[in-house]
């Protein structure tokens, strides 16, 4: 095993207003809806269909993520 197959994806928790910075690496994630969301060039993470946007802490306020590995 590599390091790279031995990496395991990041875990954010719902939480409250500013309780954690966006990545710096701008990870694209998944919600508990399943939905995928993937950072944009506008600062703000969107769903592959165009149809939800929004910034880190509205995603973080919200959801639990998960990061999307590949």
């Amino acid at each position: 095993m590599t390091t790279a197959t031995t990496r395991r994806a990041r875990v954010w928790l719902a939480g409250g207003l500013g309780a954690s910075p966006a990545p710096a690496d701008r990870p694209t994630v998944r919600d508990d809806l399943m939905r995928q969301w993937c950072p944009g060039s506008d600062g703000r993470w969107h769903t592959p269909d165009g149809r939800h946007h929004a910034d880190w802490t509205e995603l973080h306020t919200h959801y639990n993520l998960v990061e999307v590995t590949r």
